[in-house]
């Protein structure tokens, strides 16, 4: 037959053709956001979203890690399969492992297919802040040290009344905390329709010390529509993660309107934990951006953390120091950081920071800046 040679086999990569059309619909997304917006984000991609939600939210694990797993064993076997039958048996063997190989190409071309056409398409969609209509200016060091200020207020009052372990860091219950988040955003979408979502449970990685060591807090799955979090590390950051990960189940694909959407739905829910936890993230980053503006003013600003805040903040710094810069996590955030630019956002890793600016423009919608 003509696919057990050589040239046969060569011919199966026409199927990487179907990356064609993902270049130039991808071309068409970037020049197109309103089309995006309106035909995939708001139509489309929540019949596909809800259409296998459906059925993976019945199931008490991560069914894309379980695959992930099982994906990677059979890969290993049937390369190890294919590797031996090319040195013992020789016959055919080259032509049957060049086959593996082509397989493997095609398996890929066909999951960027599946990649934009069940999810990632929404990294071209019309920008969240533009949905909200918010402000755009820039912001001086002394407005970012006010809304600085106003979230280590909240955070503070919150502090007082969430659960501490033995050494008075925060701390929760995993399965109580999803829940909690699942209703958070039932009641911030209640009032909103456009973020009106029938939103799952995040999931539990079975290997979140391996996401520790990788610097990874959460990982969306398309292909499952399965919110995954990282349950090894802290509490303290773990609902705004659940709910950052969420957030990305509602299509907003880009991390720094991931994690503004979180923020607006911790901020406003009902649990102290979850609000907590929301008000520190975005304390965090936006403390990060005024050290970098400001140092004195960045010195008033910790003065008014509470004890309770310092705790938890060194306990989290304490936790990460064992893994960060270690060959891992470098190799993690160098693949991170491509993934990300490759989907037009520029700053790559840097993204997950960018919330900084959706958050002074949405206090500045809120008149917050005299």
């Amino acid at each position: 037959m003509r696919r057990k040679s050589i040239p046969g086999q060569l011919l199966r990569l026409l199927h990487v053709l179907i990356l064609v059309p993902v270049w130039l619909i991808i071309r068409a997304a970037k020049a197109a956001p309103e089309a995006v917006e309106t035909f995939y984000s708001e139509k489309l991609y929540p019949v596909i979203r809800g259409a296998v939600s459906t059925a993976t939210r019945q199931l008490p694990f991560s069914l894309a890690e379980v695959s992930l797993y099982a994906l990677a064993a059979l890969i290993t076997v049937l390369a190890l399969i294919r590797l031996i039958k090319l040195i013992l048996i020789k016959k055919d063997a080259f032509i049957r492992f060049l086959s593996f190989v082509i397989s493997l190409v095609i398996a890929a071309s066909y999951a960027v297919f599946a990649f934009y056409a069940m999810w990632g398409l929404n990294y071209y969609r019309t920008p969240l802040a533009k949905r909200l209509d918010l402000p755009e200016r820039q912001y001086s060091a002394e407005e970012l040290y006010e809304v600085c200020t106003e979230l280590a207020g909240k955070a503070k009052a919150l502090r007082e009344e969430v659960s501490v372990d033995t050494s008075g860091v925060f701390c929760g219950n995993f399965d109580e905390m999803k829940k909690k988040v699942v209703e958070a955003y039932t009641a911030f979408g209640a009032s909103r329709p456009s973020f009106k979502v029938d939103a799952p449970e995040v999931k539990e990685v079975m290997a979140s010390e391996y996401l520790s060591r990788c610097g990874i807090s959460g990982i969306y799955i398309f292909l499952t529509e399965e919110p995954n979090v990282n349950t090894n590390e802290p509490f303290l950051y773990l609902p705004f993660t659940a709910a950052h990960e969420t957030g990305h189940y509602l299509g907003y694909a880009r991390e720094e309107e991931a994690s503004f959407l979180a923020f607006l739905v911790c901020r406003e829910a009902s649990d102290p934990a979850v609000a907590y936890s929301g008000y520190m993230h975005a304390l965090a980053n936006c403390s990060h951006a005024l050290a970098a503006a400001d140092a004195h003013l960045y010195a008033l600003l910790k003065s008014t953390y509470s004890d309770g805040m310092n705790a938890d903040l060194a306990d989290y710094s304490e936790y990460y120091k064992k893994y960060e810069g270690t060959r891992t996590w470098e190799k993690s955030n160098e693949v991170n950081d491509n993934y990300l630019k490759f989907n037009s956002q520029e700053k790559g890793v840097l993204s997950y920071n960018e919330d900084v600016s959706l958050i002074l423009r949405f206090f500045d919608s809120l008149g917050f800046f005299k």
